[in-house]
């Protein structure tokens, strides 16, 4: 059931901001002056900077008796670690996109302009949503996602990306290391699982928003503030499988042996003889089995209004992907 958005508070005053510096578009300069307008919006203001991965999940319980607000600097990892450490406080998430893809930041509407973000920020207004919450068999604590999982291909790129290249060149790092995929990875087909439904796959995307990749929308409907997700499954990779899939919609027709899956579901979890290489929010997380569900609470982000989509019919044909 969708939840209610939390009610407008006047400003928070006391405020944690914790950076990760090794994020694509951070520098010491952007963090003085982002400091200092929040500042002049009203909040008293500390600073605490990442030293390595996991680093602010531990800096996070320590500030949470005395702190309203968390702000998380940094890329879609990061806020998802920052988030995982708050779950089930009263404490209320604010995010300040420095990283590469900052997909959720565009996924909830962000602004990417530092005066702007503070203005938001200070407001007060928030929205209330769930995360995910995923297991794998390289991370057998739970861990919690805010955008999306990538199970496959997907996943195979991020284990490999060079986080060099990555804060050098950004979103182009993905793009070249996803070039060297026709030679270097398997393409297994592994099972995936949803709701009790079980599917072959040999890409499998689970998401709570829209985006993918940066802007580039692959879902019609967001989910953030309900505990369900999209799932999106390439059964093949031929392209005229996809082509013809494409056409059978455009003529009307029933596509009897379809290339690609797109439903929702509650409860996904993925399987397969030969491991799997997965990735949530921009973070290698290990490889299959897969477990994935909603996150034990949601969670306070101070964003604008959502669009409140259409439910999402159970099984959905291309014609929703638009």
């Amino acid at each position: 059931m969708p939840l209610s958005p939390s009610p407008r508070r006047p400003g928070h005053r006391k405020a944690l901001l914790i950076v990760n510096p090794t994020a694509g578009h951070y520098s010491p300069r952007r963090l003085k002056d982002f400091v200092r307008h929040l500042e002049q919006a009203g909040l008293n203001m500390q600073v605490a900077v990442t030293r390595y991965r996991g680093h602010a999940g531990k800096i996070v319980p320590t500030h949470l008796p005395e702190t309203d607000l968390i702000l998380a600097g940094g890329g879609d990892g990061t806020i998802a670690e920052i988030a995982h450490a708050m779950l089930g406080s009263s404490c209320h998430l604010a995010l300040w996109p420095v990283g590469s893809a900052n997909v959720l930041a565009l996924e909830l509407n962000i602004p990417f302009s530092d005066a702007r973000n503070a203005a938001l920020i200070a407001s007060g207004q928030t929205q209330t949503l769930w995360p995910g919450w995923l297991t794998t068999n390289g991370q057998p604590q739970p861990t919690l996602f805010l955008q999306m999982v990538g199970i496959g291909p997907d996943g195979w790129v991020v284990q490999q990306l060079s986080s060099t290249l990555k804060k050098h060149i950004g979103r182009l790092a993905y793009l070249l290391t996803a070039l060297r995929l026709p030679l270097a990875y398997p393409f297994h087909t592994f099972e995936t699982c949803v709701d009790g439904r079980t599917y072959q796959s040999r890409f499998t995307i689970i998401s709570k928003g829209r985006l993918y990749g940066g802007p580039f929308k692959l879902f019609p409907h967001n989910h953030h503030k309900q505990p369900s997700f999209s799932v999106f499954m390439l059964h093949r990779l031929n392209p005229l499988a996809l082509l013809g899939q494409a056409r059978a919609f455009f003529c009307r027709k029933p596509c009897p042996a379809p290339a690609f899956t797109l439903i929702k579901g509650q409860t996904i979890t993925s399987s397969n003889r030969h491991p799997v290489p997965v990735q949530s929010d921009g973070d290698f997380q290990g490889t299959t089995p897969l477990h994935v569900t909603a996150a034990p609470s949601p969670l306070v982000v101070i964003c604008p209004p959502l669009e409140i989509s259409p439910h999402l019919k159970e099984e959905t044909s291309s014609s929703d992907i638009t």
